[in-house]
Formats: C-alpha cells, sequence, structure tokens
C-alpha cells in the first residue's frame, strides 16, 4: 500500500478521496500511455535480451556460400566484432527504451502534483464542503460552520497552488516527453533503409577492415518498435500540451467552461461575484509575466530574503516606536498651532488702551485674516482616501481549477447548483407558478401551467444543456380522479398541460429535469376551477389566466368564512 501511496495510483483511479475523483480523463490518459512506453521497453528487452545479437561472416559468403569458410561457426568472430559493428542505436535501443518508462511512470513519484499533502489537503477541504452541502446535513444551517465554511472557501478563492503545481508538472512531462520522442526518432531513422543518419551513428556493417560481413538480426525488430513508441510518445506529448493549456485558465477554452459561468454570477446588488478576466490576450499577457517573475524575480527575492534572515536584519522594537510616533507629528504640530492662536486671542482682549475702538477695528480685519488661515491650510492638509489594491483576476484560483477538474466526473448541472448554495445567488427552488403567465384554455378545458424566471441559474443551466433541449418541468396533477400527467406544449418546453374539468380543486407537484436527472424539487400548488367560465370568458376571452382563478376562490373562502362566523354569532 505504501507503495501504491507513493506512486499514487489510487489518486490517478479516482480511487481516494472517498467518490470524489481528483484525476479528469486525459491524467488517466497521460499515466496509461506512460504505462505502454513502459511494456514496450520491457518487451523489446526480452525479446532482444541484454545484449544485441549479432552474425558475422567472411566477406565472400555474402556473394557465395561455396566456400568451406561459410559453413564454419563464426560466434566468436562475431562476439569481437559486435564494438566495431553495433551503432550505438543497435547496442543501446531496447536499454534506452527501458529508461524511458522508468522516467516517464518515476516522474509520478515525485510530489509535484499528483503525491503533494497540500494539493490532496485542499481537495479535501473542498470534498467537506460539497459533500455536506450535497447531502444537505443540518450541521450546513449552523451559523459557525457557515463560518468556517466561508474561511475555506476565501482560501481556495485567493490561492493559486493547484494551478502552478499541475501546471509544473505537466510542464516537466511535456519537456521529458519531446526529449524522449526526439531521441527515439533518431534512433529509429538509423533502423530504416532511407540512408537518414542525421547524428552520424551508422556503421558499414563490415568487421576487421573489410574481412568480414556482418548481420544484426533485430535490426528490423527495433524499427518497428521505435516507429509505435514514436507514435505513443507524441499521444502523451498533446495530452500533456493539452493539460498545461488548462492551466492558463482561459475561459471556454481547453476545459475551463466554468469560469464562463462564474463571470455570470451577480450578487444582489448586481456586481459581479467573481474577478474573472475574460479577455484571452490578458490571460496569456499575465501567465507571461508570472513566468517571467518565476524565472528571474523570484531567486533574488529569495535570495535577498536569506540574506537578511541570515544577517538578522529584521525590525526592532526602537524602529517601530519610532515609526508609530511619526504618524502624529502632524498631529501634534495642529495642536500647537491651535494653542498659539488662543494665547495671542487672550492677549488681544486683555489689552485696555484708549485706542481700543481703533484697536478693534484692526482686530475686526485682521481675525477674518486669522480665520482664514486655518482654512486654507485644513484644506491644504484634507485626508486624503486610503488607495485599495484591485481585485486580482481569479482565472488561475484554486476553487475554479477543483470545479473545472470535477467537471470530467461530475455532471456540469451539480456543480452549477453548487454556486447557488455557497453564493447570494436565487436557486431553482425559487422556481413558482406564475399565475399571470398560466392560463385555462376554455376550448377544449386545458390547463397550461408556466413558472417563473429563476435568474441567471436558470440562464446558464439552459446553457450548459442547449445541446439536450434544455432544461424541463416535470409534474403531474392529483385531483378527484388521481394523477393527470402533464403533455408538452409547442410554445415552450417548459411550459406543461393538463386536461382538467371544472369546479374540481387539484395539487400540482412538480420539479426541474435536466440530463434525466432530478435537479431541483419545485412547491406544490393548489388551485380550483371555477364551474362557470362565462364571466371570465367576457373578460379574458377564451384564454382565461390562473390569476382569475385564485382571486374567485380566495373571495369565496372569504365569504363563506365570514358566513360562518356570522351564523355563530
Amino acid at each position: 500500500m505504501a507503495f501504491l501511496d507513493i506512486l499514487n495510483i489510487p489518486g490517478l483511479l479516482g480511487t481516494d478521496l472517498h467518490a470524489f475523483k481528483r484525476a479528469n480523463v486525459y491524467d488517466k490518459l497521460d499515466l496509461g500511455l506512460a504505462g505502454v512506453v513502459a511494456l514496450i521497453g520491457v518487451s523489446v528487452l526480452i525479446l532482444n535480451g541484454f545484449s544485441s545479437p549479432l552474425t558475422c561472416v567472411p566477406a565472400g559468403c555474402s556473394s557465395s556460400g561455396t566456400s568451406t569458410n561459410c559453413a564454419l561457426d563464426w560466434t566468436y568472430q562475431s562476439g569481437l566484432c559486435k564494438n566495431e559493428v553495433l551503432s550505438l542505436p543497435d547496442a543501446n535501443f531496447h536499454y534506452l527504451l527501458v529508461v524511458l518508462a522508468l522516467l516517464l511512470v518515476g516522474l509520478l513519484t515525485v510530489p509535484i502534483y499528483w503525491g503533494s499533502n497540500a494539493s490532496k489537503e485542499l481537495f479535501d477541504n473542498f470534498y467537506y464542503i460539497w459533500a455536506k452541502l450535497k447531502n444537505g446535513d443540518e450541521e450546513c444551517k449552523d451559523v459557525e460552520w457557515k463560518r468556517r465554511m466561508h474561511f475555506v472557501l476565501d482560501q481556495l478563492k485567493s490561492g493559486n497552488s493547484l494551478t502552478t503545481r499541475y501546471a509544473l508538472y505537466h510542464g516537466v512531462a511535456l519537456v521529458l516527453d519531446l526529449v524522449a520522442l526526439v531521441v527515439v526518432g533518431l534512433y529509429t531513422l538509423n533502423f530504416t533503409d532511407l540512408g537518414l543518419d542525421p547524428l552520424g551513428l551508422a556503421t558499414d556493417g563490415s568487421c576487421s577492415n573489410g574481412a568480414f560481413t556482418c548481420n544484426i538480426p533485430n535490426r528490423n525488430l527495433f524499427k518497428w518498435f521505435g516507429v509505435l513508441t514514436s507514435l505513443v510518445l507524441v499521444g502523451k506529448a498533446i495530452v500533456n500540451l493539452k493539460c498545461l493549456l488548462f492551466s492558463l485558465g482561459l475561459p471556454g477554452l481547453f476545459g475551463r467552461n466554468f469560469l464562463i459561468y462564474a463571470n455570470q454570477l451577480n450578487d444582489n446588488s448586481g456586481e459581479g461575484i467573481y474577478n474573472i478576466q475574460t479577455n484571452p490576450i490578458m490571460v496569456l499577457l499575465q501567465t507571461l509575466l508570472v513566468v517571467l517573475k518565476l524565472i528571474f524575480i523570484a531567486p533574488i527575492q529569495w535570495l535577498v530574503a536569506f540574506c537578511k534572515f541570515y544577517a538578522r536584519k529584521t525590525d526592532g522594537p526602537k524602529e517601530i516606536i519610532k515609526r508609530l510616533s511619526a504618524t502624529n507629528i502632524r498631529a501634534e504640530q495642529k495642536e500647537t498651532k491651535k494653542v498659539e492662536k488662543e494665547a495671542k486671542a487672550l492677549e488681544t482682549e486683555a489689552s485696555g488702551d484708549d485706542d481700543a475702538a481703533v484697536k478693534k477695528g484692526d482686530a475686526k480685519k485682521e481675525k477674518p485674516k486669522e480665520i482664514e488661515k486655518p482654512k486654507e491650510e485644513e484644506k491644504k492638509e484634507e485626508p486624503v482616501s486610503t488607495p485599495l489594491i484591485a481585485r486580482p483576476a481569479q482565472n488561475w484560483s484554486d476553487l475554479f481549477f477543483i470545479i473545472d477538474i470535477l467537471s470530467y466526473n461530475i455532471d456540469q448541472c451539480d456543480l452549477i447548483l453548487f454556486m447557488t448554495k455557497i453564493n447570494p445567488v436565487p436557486g431553482l427552488e425559487n422556481k413558482k407558478v406564475n399565475v399571470d403567465i398560466s392560463y385555462l384554455d376554455t376550448s377544449n378545458n386545458t390547463m397550461v401551467v408556466s413558472h417563473t424566471d429563476a435568474g441567471v441559474i436558470e440562464s446558464l443551466l439552459d446553457t450548459e444543456l442547449a445541446t439536450e433541449g434544455g432544461l424541463q418541468i416535470v409534474g403531474w396533477l392529483e385531483g378527484p380522479t388521481g394523477i393527470m400527467w402533464s403533455q408538452r406544449t409547442k410554445d415552450s418546453p417548459k411550459n406543461l398541460a393538463f386536461a382538467v374539468s371544472l369546479g374540481s380543486t387539484y395539487e400540482l407537484v412538480s420539479a426541474v429535469y435536466g440530463r434525466g436527472r432530478m435537479l431541483a424539487r419545485l412547491q406544490n400548488f393548489t388551485f380550483q376551477c371555477p364551474q362557470d367560465t362565462k364571466k371570465q370568458m367576457k373578460k379574458y376571452g377564451q384564454n382565461i389566466p390562473l390569476s382569475a382563478f385564485i382571486s374567485q376562490s380566495l373571495f369565496q373562502k372569504f365569504s363563506s368564512d365570514q358566513g360562518s362566523q356570522q351564523k355563530n354569532e
């Protein structure tokens, strides 16, 4: 079990993390192709042996086999000619395939993404919230649990650890695939009869200055296994390139469809809940800047931080006190100016000279000037609003990385509905019967029931299910004659049509379906059809809205309640 955990085969096969599959189909395909390369390498090693066989005979035997020397056993001479006749591809091709297989499979043991406790912990945190909200546990109603949930979600929204690790893993895998493809391709060209030898590794097949002619019997075997290995490596490189492009966070491309949906979610005030960059050019530029910063700037920052730590140069308490006191200098200056002005005002009031009237007149002229000065100073010293940092783009956040990864194994509709449980967005359960649009067709006594729109969630689900008919409303009426199943209308697939009887009371039971699965259960709705529809037909025509029935039934119920109260009195 420890070896399986190191290789993370349970994670790649989707058997760990309960029923929460962390690997998508491309990750499983990458592992499968690496296993195919390993199988090819082992097969070639078994068929060829540890040493490539070589058959050497005298040069004259190649043109005429009548010489007695051709019938002799030249096994010893063939062993002597191996170092001279066998080229590098002929001698080491089977070992090359085995080494490449070990590198491709061994990459899974490196805890970059698979096998990393950091990435597994983030998936575990998301799964905990997903499972609780999916099952509707009572714990989800607790206020403190909701607070912890939002803390975990905030960590997933602000972090990009999963995207970085995933990109690094598949980037290394892609480079390794390309290097293996180039090496195997060059070796395979050496085995063909096309005369292509870019590296000059081929030999003329002669030994002992042309006295012996040698033949490699497994050369054709190497050629076809080399072609097969090259095709497998091409497919593996394409898969890793697809996974690497997935990490770029381009909305709507390479499996990042949920970024498009998240960009359309708004809160109650109409502002976007998430900050998604939808311009692919800007996304590529930001990704390029992050990569350049990681390559050129980050090492320098790490070196500077290490030097500061090694030199023990940290902010001491004296420096902190100085910085705190420096922030109060302007406030102290303002207080000293106010004290000086009050002292001057007391001196002018205490003076009792004969020319007080003249001085008072001069003081009146001077006072406005003194009053104006602090106003000008106050205008100059008006506090400036604190600048705020713009919200960074969340294309690479761990939350959307997990959701897009899970979209390969979980229905996208469930993921969209999950957003209504963690964000202030109305869900499908808020859909109700629209009494103003629903109507009774008096020509054939058919009740057409329509529901209200659920907002942005319903439009997102319709977009997701556009190729499969969109959302559907499934329901029936429970009346005096039992259950009455609905029929579809040509105007809208979401409308339900029932053949009803006048004067009967019915209860509508309905739910929202998508891809043949129930997504939300709607509230039951009870209504009563009137016995006489002549008055409503005069007012509304052939199609009488359902609101007319409800108002009439409520009025009749209110009148009957009042009549019973009067009788009791």
